[in-house]
């Protein structure tokens, strides 16, 4: 793992994703691992390294989003768009921790998503926000395929505790089903698999992402899969209705809400 210490300009850029105005990632890369992960699609961060081998810690994340946030304190700020706040280097760093702390001093709404039970850390913190949602990230129930697939991630066992003992503090928390992915973690078994676990936990919300995938993650998942033995399937807009359609039904079943995420 190639760690850098580094600088930021700007804490909270302003966000492109639907429902957030701005994006706060304290990290640039991210040791999850996840082979699916869009960031360097998206961000062409170091596109000739190898994903998960690589972080970069914005050391002064926290002080420059001071300064942004006693100017503006508006709109909904996503923690986590781009990185995971969560990854192992958090525990070290505390840099989400921070710039939770002061997005709940300066009254701004957070939304975090992250794929790690270390998020229970602060679950303090998270419990007096007024205004924050924690999404845990799962693609799919099973230990062992998900270990495939985001090999430096906590197993979704872990992830579905963390669900429990956010919905226990009363923290808005809800489960991210993304990404269902074709062959991998969509067929019927799966998903029930995955609403089931979530159930167990206490989960209300489920909200759930089609399939896109981008030219660079593709390729990383499918060496992935590949070294596993597995085959990635065809996604089609059929495919994807069903999918929809079994995750309402199944989210129904148990009285959860479902939601697309965008």
């Amino acid at each position: 793992m190639k760690v850098k210490l580094v600088k930021c300009s700007i804490a909270a850029p302003p966000s492109r994703l639907p429902g957030l105005d701005r994006a706060v990632n304290p990290y640039r890369g991210c040791a999850h691992s996840c082979s699916y992960c869009y960031a360097q699609d998206v961000t062409r961060s170091e596109t000739s390294s190898i994903w998960g081998s690589f972080v970069d810690v914005k050391v002064n994340v926290v002080q420059r989003l001071k300064k942004e946030l006693e100017r503006c304190a508006k709109g909904v700020y996503g923690v986590g768009t781009v990185t995971d706040p969560y990854q192992p280097l958090e525990e070290k760093h505390e840099l989400t921790r921070g710039c939770l702390s002061l997005l709940n001093r300066f009254g701004a709404k957070a939304s975090v998503l992250t794929k790690s039970d270390l998020v229970l850390r602060d679950i303090d913190l998270l419990a007096e926000m007024e205004a924050v949602e924690i999404g845990l990230s799962v693609s799919c129930a099973n230990d062992r395929i998900a270990g495939i697939v985001e090999p430096g991630a906590p197993p979704p066992s872990a992830r579905f505790d963390a669900l429990s003992a956010l919905a226990d503090a009363g923290v808005d928390a809800y489960l991210m089903a993304a990404p269902v992915i074709p062959g991998v973690s969509d067929s019927r078994q799966s998903l029930t698999a995955l609403i089931e676990a979530a159930a167990v936990a206490g989960v209300v919300r489920v909200v759930w992402d089609s399939w896109n995938p981008k030219p660079i993650a593709s390729n990383r998942l499918k060496k992935a899969l590949n070294d596993a033995d597995m085959r990635l399937g065809s996604s089609t807009e059929e495919s994807t209705f069903r999918v929809r359609s079994e995750l309402s039904e199944l989210c129904g079943q148990k009285g959860m809400h479902l939601e697309d995420a965008f």
